[in-house]
């Protein structure tokens, strides 16, 4: 499926980590630190390390630049062009990156990888034939000091839905891993798309691969730990915090606002024979409609927009009341 180069004990596959960051020195640039110390210490893999900056104001650059002059594994690349913006830097990490036959992944700044993630996540896509694998995480609170509070798992394995992927992402980005092919497909159409309003980068490069019949397979094992902090981009979906920021941001219409942008990019690019691509026409015209009939058509999908079907019950609950 991809590349692969021959070591002491055999042929490791080649993996390219794609690495957005932003103001990355929290802790004097301990999570940082540990977190490329991790991605560059995969076992049975050669990987790596290629790094967007997002215009830090700390010495984020910096700090990468002296660890890429020490290590040829790593590659900070010029600062981009374009508004600033986690999606926006991820996404020119995947399109720019040239496809040398390696396979791709993404990372957070500030996670720490399980020694063996990638091996453990490449045999699951030769296991099961999948062209992009993703898995749940344990995530971690970390506190002042460097103290660890409550761990717990994340899980984003269940079922895949047939309509999940215009609703929600399959999991972290930062368990993502795709195959050469995928990620060469993925350009492809990404190429033909504007992509510039769209606010999460792992939920719309889920919803693109669903979208053109690639194969993905959610594992169950986690493969890192999702460190949670007050400057989480995204953070885990738990606690009283979390359930409001979600909350607010179905109220405010952001929620909506990418449903429609993220079907509208399924219906042009997507591979779907008829019978789906009418059906999915029809979820657009639910979405973009605000009467009361558009609703209640749209709630009937309850079973089929999200992987966790009682999470798929409240929104479409939250649809017919009104609340987004």
């Amino acid at each position: 499926m991809g590349s692969v180069t021959r070591g002491d004990g055999g042929p490791r596959p080649r993996v390219t980590v794609l690495m957005a960051t932003y103001n990355g020195m929290a802790e004097g640039g301990a999570w940082l630190d540990e977190q490329v110390d991790s991605v560059l210490a995969q076992v049975g893999v050669d990987v790596s390390l290629v790094v967007s900056d997002d215009a830090s104001t700390d010495a984020t650059r910096s700090h990468l630049e002296e660890r890429a002059a020490a290590d040829p594994r790593i590659t900070v690349l010029p600062q981009r062009d374009g508004a600033p913006g986690v999606t926006g830097n991820f996404l020119h990490l995947f399109t720019t990156h040239p496809f040398d036959g390696s396979f791709v992944a993404f990372t957070d700044q500030d996670d720490v990888w399980h020694e063996d993630k990638l091996a453990t996540q490449l045999a699951l896509m030769a296991a099961t034939g999948a062209d992009v694998v993703s898995s749940n995480v344990t995530s971690f609170e970390s506190l002042p000091g460097g103290g660890v509070g409550e761990r717990r798992l994340i899980r984003k394995s269940q079922p895949l839905r047939e309509w999940d992927f215009l609703f929600e992402a399959a999991g972290p980005g930062s368990t993502y891993v795709f195959s050469p092919q995928a990620h060469r497909s993925l350009v492809g159409v990404l190429a033909r798309l504007d992509y510039s309003q769209i606010g999460v980068h792992d939920w719309y490069v889920y919803a693109l691969a669903r979208s053109i019949g690639l194969t993905w397979v959610i594992g169950e094992e986690p493969t890192l730990e999702y460190r949670q902090h007050g400057g989480n981009v995204q953070g885990a979906n738990s606690g009283a915090g979390a359930r409001d920021a979600r909350m607010e941001k179905l109220r405010n219409g952001f929620y909506r606002d990418q449903f429609i942008r993220t079907c509208r990019a399924a219906l042009a690019v997507g591979t779907f024979d008829a019978p789906r691509r009418i059906e999915l026409a029809a979820i657009l015209r639910e979405l973009e409609a605000d009467g009361q009939w558009a609703r209640l058509r749209f709630a009937r999908r309850w079973s089929q927009i999200r992987r966790d079907r009682i999470e798929g019950l409240k929104l479409a609950a939250a649809r017919v009341l009104r609340v987004w």
